[in-house]
């Protein structure tokens, strides 16, 4: 079997679910490919389309949340969707690559792949089995329009959502957000500390913001530092954003407070040596650090899907919803001096997160030939727990 992965430069979410999908097929020894399915429109087309949307969610976030709710509507309205005229219009070329290369199935992590496989579907058939990957833990606009073999989603709500809208059922499989194997390795907090060289007689504070590397990373290090003890280390991720990078080295670098890390692919090793982790509510990386069983505070969304992975989260005890730096931080001061309320969270985590849904998304394809695999006990643990005792002990987080 020959497998296409189609993801898109939108956010780094969408691209880590297409390499761990990846990942773990070149791991069965299985041929496949990952391209950025704008691509076949043009490079430039797919470079543009990563340029404007980190600059949107650096610059103008409620202008993303505008363009969510306004999917919304069109979906509820039952017009014809903007986005998959959009991406029919290079359909042509990406069925030609897959009849060439012999592709036997295609994978999609991200909305403009499903609409484009859509439109070959229609159009062209290549005669591929197609399937899509949530990243996100809600069902966001437009989905119903796509025509799939199968949706594989985080949990038993979004799959709900999938079928609220249409989507039959039996193509629906709750495996979990799928995350790279470095994300499920058994790693200890003190084997990470050693590996990165990190103090291990200290508590670390791990800051991120995402791919993009935005927020306002600036006012909530100023935060941390004042309201910290000294044998604290915060340790801040501005990813690609190197002016962010330049602003956070003037200000807090040259002393061992501070540890400023641009883009790295250790950051698995990074979240596991911290004692707790600020980050963007990300389906990814949120599912990433709970995979890794570390507690997480997480940071006030951009509208849309990240407000649904905030609540998601908040909502199961698996992380503290905070809406805005001043929450952020006294919340970091009660996490890090209060070990019940992080056991709590990290028992929580492991029965609602399940860092091994690469493995189990690979094997439903492997068996599509076999019907339906039964997924649906899969880490979809029904415990009600967790969520008053992290408000108990975080009354000043922003939990709803």
């Amino acid at each position: 079997m020959k497998i296409l992965i189609l993801s898109c430069g939108t956010g780094e979410g969408h691209n880590s679910a297409a390499k761990a999908v990846y990942d773990n097929l070149k791991g069965k020894n299985t041929e496949c490919e990952i391209r950025d399915v704008l691509s076949f429109k043009s490079e430039r087309a797919a470079r543009r389309a990563a340029e404007v949307y980190s600059a949107v969610i650096k610059r103008a976030p409620l202008l993303f949340g505008a363009a969510y709710v306004l999917g919304g509507l069109y979906d509820r309205a039952g017009l014809p969707s903007p986005i998959y005229y959009s991406n029919a219009k290079y359909a042509g070329e990406l069925c030609g690559y897959i009849r060439r290369n012999g592709f036997d199935c295609v994978i999609c992590t991200h909305l403009f792949a499903m609409e484009a496989m859509t439109a070959v579907r229609r159009e062209r058939d290549c005669g591929v089995r197609v399937y899509g990957v949530l990243t996100d833990y809600t069902a966001i606009p437009f989905y119903k329009d796509c025509e799939l073999d199968g949706w594989f989603v985080p949990d038993g709500e979004a799959a709900g959502q999938l079928e609220k809208s249409g989507i039959p059922r039996r193509i629906i499989y709750r495996t979990g957000i799928p995350v790279r194997e470095k994300f499920c390795a058994e790693l200890t907090k003190d084997g990470a500390r050693e590996a990165l060289g990190l103090p291990k007689d200290k508590k670390i504070v791990a800051v991120t913001a995402g791919g993009a590397g935005c927020g306002r990373l600036l006012k909530l290090c100023k935060g941390l530092d004042k309201a910290l003890d000294g044998d604290c280390v915060i340790a801040v991720f501005p990813a690609r954003n190197k002016a962010l990078e330049a602003r956070l080295l003037k200000r807090f670098g040259g002393g061992n407070r501070f540890l400023i890390v641009g883009y790295t692919e250790a950051i698995h090793l990074y979240f596991k040596a911290a004692d707790v982790v600020m980050t963007k509510p990300g389906g990814l990386s949120s599912t990433e650090a709970a995979a890794l069983r570390v507690p997480i505070i997480h940071l006030k969304a951009i509208p849309g899907c990240e407000t649904a992975n905030a609540k998601y989260f908040a909502g199961k005890g698996l992380s503290v919803k905070t809406r805005t730096v001043k929450s952020a931080v006294r919340t970091a001061e009660k996490l890090l001096a209060d070990g019940d309320c992080t056991r709590n969270m990290l028992e929580l985590q492991q029965i609602f997160i399940n860092p091994r849904a690469a493995e189990l998304i690979t094997g439903k394809i492997e068996e599509e030939q076999n019907g339906r695999v039964a997924l649906d006990s899969a880490y979809c643990g029904g415990l009600a727990c967790g969520r008053d005792n992290v408000l108990q002990l975080c009354p000043e987080a922003d939990n709803g």
